[in-house]
């Protein structure tokens, strides 16, 4: 809680439209909001006073959210870390719960579920594996390589040796879709 008695919300998106809307939408519901759209500016946040909840994008421009985890959680280790992701997939969640998230939600998310996340501490399985639509085969396979990518720190001759393939083989799949960071 703040000075106010608020409860205090970092929102950390790099889509500032998206934040935006979501402070809005927060402060709305009585939390004190502070906006971030990268690591360094969240860091400063965390440096300058409590934050009870952090709503965490995965996909950041150039930063993994995974990473954040952790980092955040070393700050401020009651912070309650909920990540927000157009992306979601069992793996990541289940990556994101092991790093410390409090709850893991899929984009688009209604105000009252997210609310609802940060005073949870269960992950609701259907809003990880249930998407409204069916995912294509090719959208589980750049998932699955961007996860192999991070697991071998970007180094593509040792993730191919991971995947069994060749390298100029990954580096195809990897021209076709690239890597979201």
């Amino acid at each position: 809680m703040t000075q106010d008695g608020r409860p205090s919300v970092l929102l950390v998106d790099d889509v500032t439209s998206f934040r935006e809307t979501l402070c809005l939408e927060l402060a709305d519901r009585g939390y004190r909001i502070v906006e971030a759209s990268n690591w360094t500016e969240a860091e400063k946040a965390l440096a300058e006073g409590p934050i009870m909840f952090v709503v965490l994008d995965l996909r950041l421009v150039g930063e993994d959210g995974h990473v954040l985890i952790p980092k955040i959680k070393t700050l401020q280790p009651t912070t309650r870390v909920v990540v927000l992701t157009g992306y979601g997939s069992v793996a990541s969640a289940v990556q994101a719960m092991r790093l410390g998230a409090s709850n893991y939600l899929t984009k688009p998310v209604s105000m009252d579920r997210l609310e609802s996340a940060f005073w949870s501490d269960e992950a609701d399985p259907q809003e990880i594996a249930a998407p409204d639509h069916r995912e294509s085969l090719a959208r589980h396979e750049r998932e699955y390589l961007e996860y192999v990518l991070r697991q071998c720190g970007g180094n593509i001759t040792q993730a191919a040796e991971w995947l069994g393939i060749h390298r100029q083989s990954l580096q195809r799949k990897l021209r076709k879709f690239p890597p979201q960071k």
